[in-house]
């Protein structure tokens, strides 16, 4: 925080600052408070249509949102006195759509806000009012007749030529500015329409709509609005001191744009800034913040082969740097068991029930849910994807759908992208062209929507063996996300930077042209470091393919037994694509193992047909072939015939698919899909 304003005798919190502008809602407002609302033993009113005034009153008084047109307040009073039966509803709204009647001259409206002193009451010795001073209502009344009173003759007249206006306007409020509303520049020169004046009508403080200017810039990806609002607002004046002693809160916010925005030359810049003025200034909190947030950013060219810098848990410390803290750990190249990032996990845990209970930190209800999102992640890198269902299934049930929640963004995601990978393209596309998922965000949680749309289709291009579609349409059109050529194509120049899958792709591509026996040495490092950090996942992917070089050297039993092992892990999760692999090296295996006997071959088919159901599922045509190759073979060998030419009849449908697959460059349907993703875009950014 920043530190206090110089104390000066007559310094007024902004919440009780006497600058109260009255607008033409407040006297609609005011006519419903004296000819809507009675005490409970006198009120004609229905239950219902009561407690809809009171709603609606209680709404637009409390100010948490844009006013509401005088059209949609009748509207909504006309509809709720429907099932009115005693009139009383109905007389009320009629009277109200005739309220230009009733104020015809600025005399009208004087006598109207002069009759308000005797609705609220004043002084403790007065028990007549119909409000209670200290109620909001009673509140509401007098701040009104108060800022009535100070008007000048001028004043009410414009007053009442705004109120006349504005009920007859019907313009969208969005795009024209209702009459009465325009900003009222506050100075001894131009302020001629009030009579009496305090202090602070004479001049300027701060306000929040430059601020809501700056957050539109950075919901909408427009760094010239952001900037310009982010330098209007804290150029206000904030107190009476000569400097605010704010500028490191605007660094920092100017700082979290860029990282938003993924500049991170920028970001770094700024931050170096916003730190040497919070350590000028004495703020400790904003210190930690902008440190934090520093730590966050990649480590330079310089730093290569540095370890990532782990926050240490510090007063003020907010929560989400530490579930950051778990993401660094997560990362392969650092080495780390999974285990580290479950402990930095517990802590945010507890550090978050500290920063609400005993900091007194504002509370977020999507921060909540954060850690469940994060322990999503490391189920799934545990291997244990049905945990990680169930988290996942935490975050989306207890966060509002709609909004611009990363936590529930992100969950959603990494569920779309789970369910592609079980062969359910189109369902998980659809899934996330859903209204509630992409309403709310902002441009760059935009981008990371539209790029798990763009891997899922490359996914399925890549499994499909769609090359071209792949080269040709949607690398060209690839959003600013993080993305290795080597995760969809055989491509050796193009690392991914991970200690265990580079290896196993390497084996992948040597496999393609039998040199698989070469890299034993790469496959059990890259085994040992899967074993070690935990991701077992990848742990029994390299153990098939462990055991599918190992059958290069004969080692047959062998490595029927490491499968055996394995088998029914990769059963229980349910990877189609993992099983498949693992299901057709087990039937290898077996095979070699039995020494091509009658019972080796029966039992090889069993495993080989559901591996053909999981490919066939997933449209991986190559590896669909391979196994209905085999399995022609098998059945050829036993002397099956008919079960033989079924099998070659349907490799021979599977390689009509390939080649129609790859001779398509691109479905009309994801043609679009991805207009739908660009009109989707442009309407984020145009809002």
């Amino acid at each position: 925080m920043a530190p206090p304003p110089p104390s000066t005798s007559d310094n007024v919190p902004s919440a009780t600052r006497a600058s109260h502008v009255l607008r033409p809602h407040h006297i609609l407002l005011l006519w419903i408070l004296v000819a809507g609302v009675h005490p409970v033993e006198e009120n004609p009113m229905p239950q219902k249509f009561s407690l809809t005034l009171h709603r609606l009153l209680l709404d637009e008084i409390a100010e948490i949102k844009l006013p509401r047109s005088y059209w949609d307040i009748l509207g909504e009073l006309k509809k709720a006195s429907i099932s009115d039966q005693t009139g009383a509803a109905k007389g009320l709204v009629q009277a109200m759509s005739k309220l230009a009647q009733s104020f015809r001259t600025p005399d009208d409206l004087s006598n109207f806000m002069q009759s308000l002193s005797s609705y609220y009451v004043d002084r403790d010795d007065e028990d007549n009012a119909r409000y209670s001073r200290r109620s909001l209502f009673g509140y509401f009344c007098h701040r009104c007749y108060v800022s009535f009173a100070k008007l000048s003759i001028a004043g009410v007249a414009r007053l009442h030529g705004d109120f006349l206006e504005w009920l007859k306007f019907k313009a969208d409020p969005r795009f024209v500015t209702p009459p009465g509303y325009a900003p009222i520049r506050k100075d001894i020169i131009t302020n001629d329409y009030q009579i009496f004046k305090t202090k602070y009508d004479k001049r300027e403080y701060a306000t929040a709509e430059t601020y809501a200017l700056f957050m539109r810039g950075v919901m909408t990806g427009d760094s010239n609005v952001a900037n310009e609002g982010l330098r209007r607002f804290f150029e206000q004046k904030f107190h009476e001191g000569s400097d605010s002693g704010l500028r490191q809160h605007a660094m920092l916010n100017l700082a979290r744009m860029y990282y938003l925005r993924r500049e991170t030359d920028a970001c770094r810049k700024t931050l170096e800034e916003a730190i040497t003025t919070a350590r000028t200034a004495g703020d400790n909190a904003t210190l930690q913040h902008c440190t934090s947030l520093l730590h966050r950013l990649p480590l330079l060219p310089t730093e290569r082969g540095k370890k990532p810098i782990i926050n240490e848990i510090q007063p003020q410390m907010h929560p989400l740097e530490i579930l950051h803290d778990a993401k660094k750990l997560l990362m392969v190249e650092n080495q780390q068991p999974l285990t580290a990032a479950y402990e930095k996990l517990i802590q945010a845990v507890g550090l978050y029930d500290h920063y609400i209970d005993v900091q007194g930190g504002l509370f977020v209800e999507s921060e909540q849910y954060a850690q469940h999102a994060v322990q999503s992640i490391i189920w799934n890198f545990f291997g244990c994807s049905k945990l990680a269902r169930i988290e996942e299934d935490i975050v989306t049930s207890f966060t509002e759908y709609g909004s611009e929640d990363n936590t529930r963004l992100t969950v959603t995601l990494n569920r779309a992208y789970y369910k592609a990978r079980q062969g359910k393209y189109t369902a998980s596309i659809a899934t996330l062209l859903e209204p509630d998922v992409w309403r709310g965000l902002g441009l760059a949680d935009y981008n990371l929507w539209a790029g798990e749309i763009w891997h899922i289709l490359a996914l399925r291009a890549s499994r499909r063996g769609q090359q071209r579609q792949l080269k040709e349409y949607l690398v060209p059109r690839r959003p600013d996300v993080d993305y290795s050529a080597r995760e969809y194509q055989w491509t050796p120049q193009v690392p991914i930077g991970s200690l265990i899958r580079d290896p196993l792709h390497h084996v992948l591509i040597l496999q393609e042209i039998s040199q698989a026996h070469t890299c034993v040495d790469e496959l059990l490092t890259a085994l040992w470091h899967a074993e070690y950090q935990g991701r077992y996942g990848l742990y029994r992917t390299a153990v098939v393919m462990l055991a599918d070089v190992g059958l290069e050297f004969g080692m047959t039993k062998w490595c029927k037994r490491l499968l055996d092992e394995v088998m029914p892990q990769i059963m229980s999760e349910n990877d189609l694509e993992q099983k498949g692999y693992a299901l057709f090296t087990l039937a290898r295996c077996v095979i070699a193992a039995g020494d091509s006997s009658p019972e080796s071959l029966r039992e090889a088919i069993g495993y080989l047909e559901e591996a053909e159901r999981g490919f066939e599922t997933l449209e991986m045509f190559a590896s669909t072939m391979d196994v209905q190759f085999l399995l022609s073979v098998l059945h050829h060998n036993l002397g099956d015939a008919t079960k033989r030419d079924e099998a070659a009849e349907r490799h021979e449908q599977t390689r009509l698919k390939s080649e129609e697959a790859h001779k398509c460059i691109v479905e009309d349907w994801i043609e679009d899909t991805w207009a739908a993703v660009s009109e989707i875009g442009a309407a984020i950014a145009s809002r």
